[in-house]
């Protein structure tokens, strides 16, 4: 238990500070693999699932510390969609087919309007790091048009629902007769 207690002690003083952090998590791998041929857990399935799924995730922890910071500015631009205003326009009549094929799909396109939301976040950012007083102007903008969008999508529902209850009354009237 000593040396359980020894290697709990040296886990428990991980730093924050990114330069010693990938050592620390070496070291925290390290230390695993020590109580684990210490303590004979070989035997225990349970045990030693949990110690390789913990030494797989430091090892994922030590990939994510060593990103370089132009990946992390690359993957910003890649995954920004405020360029992609006039492309996302052509793939509406796509997203009211699947609508109206499938009403379930609405739930999946918040995603996609979540992220043009996002989209619209840099240039406020940018005209506000600018101080400039046509934030409120620019913001009210781009949110008119972000709603407008949404509008436009999603009036494939009332389309769709005014043309069934229509077909229902076509059948209502023409097609069924009146029991007497």
């Amino acid at each position: 238990e000593k040396i359980f207690s020894v290697q709990v002690g040296r886990t428990a003083c991980v730093q924050t500070e990114e330069e010693g952090l990938g050592r620390k998590i070496v070291q925290l791998t390290q230390a695993l693999e020590e109580v684990q041929e210490f303590h004979q857990l070989e035997s225990n399935l349970q045990v030693r699932q949990f110690l390789a799924d913990t030494r797989r995730f430091l090892h994922q922890m030590i990939r994510t510390i060593n990103i370089k910071e132009e990946v992390l500015v690359v993957i910003q631009l890649v995954g920004d969609l405020s360029y992609a205003w006039k492309l996302i326009d052509s793939y509406t009549s796509f997203m009211q087919q699947g609508i109206k094929q499938d009403p379930n799909l609405v739930s999946k396109l918040r995603a996609t309007f979540l992220k043009m939301a996002s989209g619209l976040d840099l240039p406020c950012v940018r005209i506000s790091q600018a101080n400039s007083p046509d934030l409120v102007s620019v913001s009210q903008y781009y949110s008119g048009e972000l709603v407008a969008y949404v509008r436009k999508v999603l009036q494939i529902i009332p389309e769709s629902m005014f043309g069934l209850l229509d077909q229902v009354i076509k059948l209502q009237t023409f097609k069924m007769r009146e029991v007497l």
